[in-house]
């Protein structure tokens, strides 16, 4: 027995191997590099850039076509809507007034119609309404300058300028808007309206405004 337990406490004592390490784990993507104390969050490099010049031009010529088509298509409504009224010497003035009560409106939905649309073909995610809050802007602009000025001729290049400057000015706004300010989150699920035109049975153009809400 003694022998026994000499030989037992000759033994050296077991040790536990130590564990490996834990592997380090890799620095999460948007920590930020050493030396930077906020992360810069890159963007990817096959995003297109914004053209915005030849997107406004486009503009420019949409709402031109736009505000034209559209003033046609309120002359034929409103001619439509006089065709059982007898437009005599005595009622020409009257019936003239109901041409253009239909007609100017049309013409200032078409002019931010066409832009939009224009825009949207070249990128553009700007929406209606600023447009058409542009349009109205820019012609209580444009007849103030002409008034100021006096004269025929400034208050016709007002009426003509101003709303269709007005409407690309307020349709490149909501853009800036949707793309990199606080509409970008809602811009896909927001309320859309768009203008529309029709045809009756009877020959006649109805128009409106439909929207998604």
């Amino acid at each position: 027995m003694d022998g026994s337990s000499e030989w037992e406490s000759s033994q050296p004592p077991l040790v536990a191997e130590p564990a490996p390490p834990p592997p380090e784990s890799a620095a999460p993507e948007s920590a930020a590099p050493p030396g930077e104390l906020i992360p810069y969050h890159y963007r990817p490099q096959n995003e297109a850039p914004d053209p915005v010049v030849p997107r406004v031009l486009a503009e420019a010529f949409g709402g031109v076509l736009g505000g034209v088509g559209m003033g046609i298509v309120g002359l034929l409504a409103g001619a439509s809507a006089l065709e059982d009224f007898n437009c005599a010497a005595d009622h020409a003035g009257l019936c003239a007034a109901t041409v253009l009560l239909v007609a100017i409106p049309a013409t200032f939905v078409g002019i931010p119609l066409g832009v939009q649309m224009a825009a949207e073909s070249l990128g553009g995610r700007g929406e209606f309404l600023p447009s058409l809050a542009g349009t109205l802007l820019g012609t209580g602009a444009g007849l103030m300058y002409g008034l100021s000025a006096g004269g025929t001729g400034p208050v016709v290049t007002g009426l003509i300028v101003g709303p269709l400057l007005g409407a690309i000015v307020g349709y490149e706004i909501s853009n800036a808007l949707v793309r990199h300010g606080p509409l970008s989150a809602s811009a896909d699920g927001g309320p859309q309206v768009v203008p529309t035109v029709g045809a009756t049975p009877r020959g006649g153009v109805f128009g409106g405004l439909s929207g998604r809400f």
